[in-house]
């Protein structure tokens, strides 16, 4: 039930109860009436009421007082307050008097209480229906300064576009940024600002490009669609990437350049090692032909090292495209199996060939993947050290995917060895970078490459995405 407040003005103190009486019956609302019987007290009860005051019921004729004159105090007193008419002596020209003075209805006595209290609960309708349309634009009013408030506090950049690409909300980090106001902003073209969303180059005020990483929402009907866009400045962001991938380039280049350094110097003072014993020799008139063609040997060797390390080294630090075609997995496997067979038989090592693909096709570089797949086939045969069994399979895994298994009987690696880090190596003759080349290889390929190992048994696993579709197989 709503609450309102009535006063009624009578000189009258009977009717001016009986109206009361009345008005107590009126179920809709619960009414607080109050009584001023002359002009100078209901001015007064106005005055001190206020906008709380919400119906009048006055009597035009009072003894202090001209009733128009009063109608018209108390709606300036009261704008928001109705007024409702009760006169004995009611005229057509008193009643467009009154209501021409702000009266919202005129009741003549006597009247029947039905039709008052019909007249009352209209007149305290009208007055809760605008209470209420004032309350809501009141909390629309705090919405919407609530959100604005939000808007220019937030670090980020928004904006609104019309459904013209004009622009109808610049925010406050938008004017620190381009040093464009508000009211200078609002009302031009943006479209090209946020573009379809994403990262785009804004001019900032000093005249520096700032990179923006712009959110689009498009909210409401095609004809009346707002475009409301929230940009993320990734400028430092973006530098402070640059930087650490810069960072990490030259951290690379120097662990690159430390293992080249070690792997350089080995060769370089064996064989120097090897030159000053020659010529220790033959200061002393004791190098022969054998010892000077053992020398040699070692010296060649040495320097054919040094020329293995640089070519890997090569291929890792500076690696060729990839001349990618659909190949036949199965064939590839079975192009290195028949290329190997020789080192196997002569390393007395079994060689179990299991090609499970069937028609997989890949679209791989065949050169680069059989490079590969000798790596890790020749590194297990190194393993087993001339006994055991070599074990090459290539299976479907899932629809998308199939995987070539190398696994060998040797002794097993550590599983927490880095072998496929640049430069990591247990052989004493190794580059240590063919592991490390393999990886990048598989990686290129949109593959993958892992290990499992235990004492007798190690298995690695390249992991490589299928071709859809028809493919014609070179």
């Amino acid at each position: 039930m709503k609450e309102a407040k009535v006063l009624v003005v009578d000189d009258n103190v009977d009717l001016a109860e009986n109206v009361v009486a009345i008005l107590k019956e009126i179920e809709a609302f619960e009414l607080d009436c109050l009584l001023a019987h002359s002009g100078e007290l209901a001015r007064s009860r106005c005055q001190e009421l206020g906008q709380s005051l919400d119906l009048a019921l006055l009597d035009l004729r009072l003894p202090d007082t001209d009733g128009l004159s009063l109608v018209r105090e108390m709606r300036q007193h009261c704008p928001r307050m109705e007024i409702v008419i009760i006169t004995g002596d009611a005229t057509v020209e008193s009643a467009i008097a009154a209501v021409s003075h702000g009266a919202f209805a005129y009741v003549v006595k006597p009247f029947r209480p039905q039709d008052l209290m019909h007249t009352v609960e209209r007149a305290l309708a009208k007055v809760a229906l605008i209470r209420e349309r004032e309350t809501l634009r009141h909390e629309l009013e705090q919405s919407e300064l609530h959100h604005r408030e939000v808007v220019e506090a937030v670090p980020a950049l928004v904006l609104a576009l019309d459904a013209g690409g004009r622009i109808v909300l610049w925010n406050r980090r938008l004017e620190e940024i381009t040093g464009q106001s508000r009211e200078a902003m609002v009302g031009r073209p943006g479209l090209d600002i946020v573009g379809s969303g994403g990262d785009r180059r804004l001019a900032a005020a000093d005249g520096t490009q700032h990179l923006i990483r712009w959110q689009l929402a498009h909210v409401g009907a095609r004809q009346s669609e707002m475009i409301y866009a929230i940009g993320i400045d990734v400028t430092d962001e973006r530098a402070m990437l640059r930087r650490t991938l810069r960072a990490e380039r030259l951290a690379a280049v120097g662990t690159l350049a430390a293992g080249l350094a070690h792997e350089v110097r080995n060769p370089l003072n064996s064989a120097t090692l090897q030159l000053q014993v020659l010529r220790r020799r033959i200061e002393k008139g004791q190098a022969t032909g054998e010892s000077l063609l053992r020398v040699v040997a070692i010296v060649v060797d040495e320097i054919q090292r040094l020329e293995r390390l640089v070519k890997d080294f090569l291929a890792f630090a500076r690696p060729s495209p990839l001349d990618v075609q659909p190949a036949s997995l199965d064939d590839l496997m079975g192009s290195v199996v028949e290329q190997v067979r020789p080192e196997v038989t002569e390393a007395s090592v079994e060689l179990v060939a299991k090609l499970d693909a069937r028609t997989a096709a890949v679209e791989v570089d065949p050169e680069r993947l059989r490079q590969v797949l000798l790596n890790l086939v020749r590194n297990a045969l190194e393993a087993m050290g001339g006994s055991g069994t070599l074990t090459v399979r290539t299976r479907l895994e899932t629809d998308d995917s199939a995987a070539i298994e190398i696994v060998d009987t040797g002794p097993g690696i550590p599983e927490d060895a880095p072998i496929f880090d640049a430069f990591y190596t247990t052989k004493e003759a190794g580059t240590g970078l063919g592991l490390a080349i393999v990886h990048r290889i598989v990686e290129e390929h949109g593959g993958s490459i892992g290990f499992e190992s235990r004492p007798g048994r190690t298995c690695f696993t390249v992991h490589l995405p299928l071709v859809h579709g028809p493919m014609t197989l070179r």
